[in-house]
């Protein structure tokens, strides 16, 4: 019987965190907002309706801006340029990477694609822009251009609010306020609010918002007009709406302002680490800490000073302890209460350096990975207790990149010596050229049975079965040589690329492409059964990876 390689082209579960907020519009009889966990729809008195995320179309769960012609909505994310009908079904527009959409006015929808087009061609290629008007365009490097000329301007931070004037132009960032006259002198707002600022057009002329929800009036560079009068980190402001950096949406009721965004959301849309604890998933992120879901399915988050640092490494589990290896050290929880452990601190355990770069289970004990060795804990006990500490070779690498340790083996990656690996008794050298396809180690995954899968800077993967190295730098089935994640699968491996997750079978070599996640940068893999959670840039996703028959499929 003839067996191919397919995998289901829909998937079972997207997840994403909508609390960071970079616009907000009225379009379809909802109040739809602009996220960087895809487009929250809300009804007109603040109730969340639903999320779009790229299961429905969009190209990225990171939107930037809106703007509305009536019946079309366009939406600027990360990856392309859409609109949406009145039923929010997606069309894609134009393929830039604007962060920002110029007015649409009046314009009709054929006016505005036409307006869009015009400024495509006319834009310098290469820079991020995230801001425009009719005759100027704003940079995230803080440049300001004069379309259609070769006036340009340098300003501090990223620019955010144009408005053309009759005698110049307007410029507002995250660090200040500027008017430039027609002759190009610079000036700037002297009494502004603390940054980073947003800036917000209303019926009574600019407001300038400050990080601390003070609001200023641009026009009289007065005092505040109220003072903490809107959301703390406030990025935009719309009739009664406010949208935040971290809190999502607000919408102002007869008791003030109210929370409309679901609160219990994942920690994070970059998701690093991901393992299981007492059955629960915990998922920890690049920059918010880590969180586990409850029975109820809302997340629980925790984040410094529970934990040393924000930016998890590594999670495991011992089934009493839940240990996160994070930047600062070393954050333990023993179903009471979170502890910090790190070197140069509280240190019980010898760690060798401050960040923690892995934590996992062999038969020896938990294995906490730095860049100068590994300390073995006992598991399941309260305070930590230390079991014995392996150092690394002192002649290897001063790069330690990544380490993990199963059964009675110790693996250790670096960025310019390849792979070692303890047996119990010594260590053994891995090299590019005789078993890997380059000594820049960036992912690593091993078993109990020696087993290993190491992905490389970009160059491919390296498969290791116990006895010998199968070397792949590239594939028509891997989306990209840079490799960022890895996870060993019963008779393969998976592993995550920066642009989309693949499936290698041992067995017969091929590399097969998994289906779209919700990112395609791809951190974190954590095979469950025949599926894999995939923590990515842009949120979290489920997909099927092994293989199915295609008769099974073609008898129907």
């Amino acid at each position: 019987m003839m067996l191919s390689t397919l995998t289901a082209l829909t998937l079972a579960a997207t997840v994403t965190n909508t609390e960071t907020v970079h616009d907000l519009e009225p379009f379809g009889g909802h109040v739809v907002a602009c996220t960087e966990g895809g487009l929250e729809l809300f009804t007109p008195t603040g109730r969340p309706v639903r999320v779009l995320t790229v299961e429905d179309g969009l190209p990225s769960h990171f939107c930037r801006a809106l703007e509305s012609t009536g019946d079309r909505l366009f939406v600027a994310t990360d990856e392309g340029l859409v609109s949406l009908d009145a039923r929010f079904h997606v069309t894609p527009v134009l393929d830039v990477r604007w962060q920002a959409l110029p007015p649409a006015e009046d314009a009709s929808t054929p006016d505005y694609v036409s307006r869009l087009e015009s400024l495509a061609a006319v834009l310098t290629p290469g820079a991020t822009y995230t801001a425009f008007s009719p005759r100027f365009a704003g940079t995230a490097e803080g440049r300001l251009f004069e379309l259609g000329t070769q006036r340009a301007w340098s300003l501090p931070g990223p620019v955010r609010f144009i408005s053309d004037t009759r005698d110049g132009v307007d410029v507002g960032t995250t660090e200040g306020a500027f008017s430039i006259s027609a002759s190009g002198r610079l000036s700037a707002l002297r009494d502004v609010p603390t940054g980073p600022l947003s800036f917000a057009v209303t019926e009574q002329g600019v407001r300038i918002v400050g990080s601390h929800g003070e609001v200023h009036a641009w026009e009289t560079e007065s005092v505040p007009l109220q003072a903490a009068s809107v959301p703390k980190d406030a990025t935009v402001l719309r009739e009664g709406w406010a949208g935040t950096r971290t809190s999502g949406v607000f919408f102002q009721g007869k008791k003030g302002w109210q929370r409309a965004t679901p609160t219990g959301q994942i920690c994070g849309n970059h998701i690093t680490a991901l393992a299981r604890h007492q059955g629960r998933l915990v998922v920890g992120t690049f920059d918010r800490g880590a969180c586990w879901q409850r029975e109820d399915g809302r997340w629980q988050t925790v984040r410094t000073p529970s934990l040393p640092s924000n930016q998890v490494l590594g999670i495991t589990s011992d089934g009493a302890n839940l240990y996160v290896a994070t930047t600062y050290g070393l954050g333990f929880h023993d179903g009471k209460a979170w502890t910090q452990v790190a070197y140069g601190a509280r240190n019980p355990v010898a760690l060798g350096k401050l960040s923690v770069l892995n934590v996992s289970r062999m038969d020896d004990g938990v294995a906490l990975v730095d860049g100068r060795g590994v300390s073995l804990v006992t598991p399941g006990t309260a305070p930590l207790s230390l079991v014995k500490r392996v150092p690394l070779p002192t002649e290897w690498s001063k790069h330690p990149s990544v380490g993990e340790a199963s059964g009675h083996f110790l693996w250790m990656g670096s960025e310019d010596r390849g792979l070692l690996r303890w047996d119990g008794a010594k260590w053994q050298r891995f090299h590019d050229g005789r078993d890997l396809t380059d000594n820049w180690i960036t992912a690593l995954s091993t078993d109990s049975e020696g087993r290993a899968v190491a992905g490389t800077c970009q160059d491919g993967f390296n498969y290791f079965d116990g006895a010998k190295w199968t070397r792949v730098r590239t594939a028509s089935g891997l989306p990209s040589p840079a490799i960022v994640s890895a996870a060993l699968v019963p008779g393969g491996a998976l592993v995550g690329t920066l642009l989309g997750a693949s499936y290698f079978d041992a067995s017969t070599g091929a590399v097969h492409a998994l289906p779209r996640l919700a990112d395609p940068r791809v951190y974190a893999v954590l095979p469950e059964g025949d599926s894999a959670l995939f923590g990515t840039e842009g949120g979290l996703s489920s997909a099927p990876w092994k293989p199915v028959s295609v008769p099974a499929l073609s008898q129907r």
